[in-house]
């Protein structure tokens, strides 16, 4: 019996995505669990596999289209099964939604856009890219945005990033450092609706990446509990994934607290948009050698800007000052010698 291969509902707050690639061509046998095709989600880059053993017999979606969650993306069944009558329905289904998305596109246009003055490279806002331009947009309508800034000395952090046998990265040691006093100022480790403010219990730490795709966010599940060597081999995993597309829904959900790191584009300091549903981010700079005054004495140290965005709403500034003071006690008392 013919089946459907559907993009599944994932349950994290995904509409839509794009088809990247078929895996298999029209007409290939499959087995069930087999990856038949790839799509990008507002989250994630997913495999998705064929739903029974059988053959690919009409594939409903090209390479490059836009696709919803639940739609169905092509028909598994047997070689010389009828699939008209199937076909026919999930198409009619398809081409009714597009009629009711257009209409309601032409609606809500007044006017034609003006022409280019001259040549223009389209990047359609799709899939990740969406995502991130919708979430950035509602969090800065949301949240009553803040700032504040810091600097810490990097000497300690980063003598023991090199005297360590993995070799682990300073940005380690200051995630350690921002779950020691989220523990002590456990407000800014909590999201919020009209009428309550959620304190979470535990401690799971979103990671900017930035990649060729988009921006991505995965999240370091428990963190608290993670020795700084087990943070970096965790930030590499992530990363990884990241990079190849490969992040799961899940590894990207249940995060309590962001941090970014521009420092690795060599940006000194900057203010980072909060990660809704969460109340705060670090944004950490580049560490870069200058002067500073240590006990009355001119010294060249390696100096990091760091700095807290937080909904101000929920968040007295006076806490989130005295929380990015603990952070920065954090990442300078480090002890090279552990």
């Amino acid at each position: 019996m013919a089946e459907e291969l559907k993009v599944p509902k994932t349950g994290y707050e995904e509409t839509e995505g794009v088809l990247v690639e078929w895996l298999k061509e029209e007409g290939d046998a499959v087995a069930q669990e087999e990856m038949v095709v790839v799509v990008e989600t507002e989250k994630s880059v997913v495999e998705l596999p064929s739903p029974a053993d059988g053959y690919l017999r009409k594939i409903l979606v090209e390479e490059g289209d836009e696709v919803v969650m639940g739609q169905t993306l092509a028909i598994i069944g047997d070689e010389d099964e009828d699939i008209e009558e199937i076909v026919d329905r999930v198409t009619a289904a398809a081409e009714e939604q597009k009629a009711a998305a257009e209409s309601s596109a032409e609606a809500a246009s007044d006017s034609k856009p003006m022409p280019a003055a001259g040549e223009v490279e389209i990047i359609p806002l799709t899939g990740v890219r969406k995502a991130m331009a919708e979430n950035m947009l509602k969090s800065k309508q949301t949240s009553a945005h803040g700032t504040t800034f810091n600097e810490a000395d990097c000497t300690n952090a980063m003598a023991l990033a090199k005297a360590s046998e993995k070799r682990i990265s300073v940005t380690a040691l200051i995630v350690k450092a921002t779950v020691d006093a989220l523990k002590e100022f456990p407000l800014l480790n909590s999201s919020s609706s009209d009428k309550e403010i959620q304190i979470k219990k535990y401690f799971n730490i979103s990671m900017a990446v930035n990649t060729d795709k988009g921006l991505f966010v995965p999240v370091i599940k428990e963190t608290d509990s993670k020795s700084p060597e087990e943070i970096n081999e965790e930030m590499k995993r992530l990363g990884d994934l990241a990079e190849k597309g490969k992040l799961a829904p899940g590894d990207m959900a249940d995060g309590t607290f962001s941090i970014s790191n521009a420092g690795r584009f060599g940006s000194l300091f900057f203010v980072p948009i909060i990660n809704q549903p969460q109340s705060a981010i670090l944004g950490v700079g580049k560490i870069v050698k200058r002067p500073v005054v240590v006990d009355d004495q001119i010294e060249i140290r390696p100096m990091v800007y760091i700095c807290v965005s937080y909904d101000h709403r929920i968040i007295p500034g006076a806490i989130t000052q005295q929380f990015l003071e603990r952070v920065k006690l954090g990442i300078e008392g480090v002890s090279p010698d552990g």
